[in-house]
C-alpha cells in the first residue's frame, strides 16, 4: 500500500510538474517579442538617424544641417582615459581635414554640461561639443563603450561605426 501512494504521488508531482514546464513555455504575444537581430540594421553605409542635441552655448547641434558633408561623430566621456588619448589624434584630424568640409562633433555622454564645458576649455577642443544628456544619441548608434567614432559620408550614410582605420577611411572620402 505503502509502494502504492509513493508511486501516486510521484506520478501526480510529474504531471504537475510536466503543465508547470508547458505553461512557462508558451509562446509569447506578438507585442512582448523582442525584434530578432538584423545584421542589416547594422551596416555601413545606411542613412544615419538624425538628431538634435544642445552644444555647450545652449545652440541646437542637427545633424541634417550637414547635408553635403562628411561628419565624424566622436561618442566621449570625461572621465575615460582612452578618450582623452584620443584628442590629440581628432585634433589632428580636424586640422588635415577641417579645411576640407570635415565637421568634428564630439558628443559626450550622459554627463553634466558644467563638467564638459571645464574639459573642453582644459582639452582647448576646436570642434562643436554635443551633450547627449540622457544617452538616446548613443543608443540610436548603438555605442557600445566610449570612445566610439562614426563616419559618415556627405550623403549622411554611415562609412563605419567605431573606425579604427579613420586615417584610411577619410583618405577614401577625400581624395586627392
Amino acid at each position: 500500500m505503502k509502494v502504492r501512494n509513493h508511486m501516486m504521488i510521484r506520478l501526480l508531482f510529474s504531471v504537475v510538474l510536466a503543465l508547470g514546464i508547458i505553461g512557462c513555455s508558451s509562446p509569447q504575444p506578438e507585442s512582448t517579442k523582442s525584434k530578432k537581430y538584423d545584421i542589416r540594421d547594422k551596416s555601413i553605409e545606411n542613412k544615419a538617424p538624425d538628431f538634435v542635441l544642445k552644444d555647450l552655448k545652449g545652440g541646437d547641434v542637427k545633424l541634417s544641417d550637414y547635408k553635403n558633408k562628411p561628419v565624424l561623430l566622436v561618442f566621449s566621456t570625461t572621465w575615460c582615459k582612452y578618450c582623452r588619448d584620443e584628442i590629440p589624434h581628432i585634433k589632428s584630424l580636424y586640422s588635415s581635414y577641417g579645411k576640407k568640409d570635415l565637421e568634428i562633433i564630439n558628443i559626450f555622454v550622459q554627463e553634466p554640461a558644467g563638467k564638459v564645458a571645464a574639459f573642453a576649455d582644459k582639452y582647448a577642443l576646436p570642434y562643436r561639443v554635443a551633450l547627449d544628456s540622457d544617452g538616446h544619441v548613443a543608443e540610436l548608434f548603438d555605442v557600445k563603450g566610449v570612445p566610439t567614432l562614426v563616419l559618415l559620408d556627405r550623403e549622411g550614410r554611415i562609412v563605419c561605426y567605431t573606425c579604427r582605420s579613420i586615417d584610411t577611411l577619410l583618405k577614401d572620402v577625400f581624395p586627392g
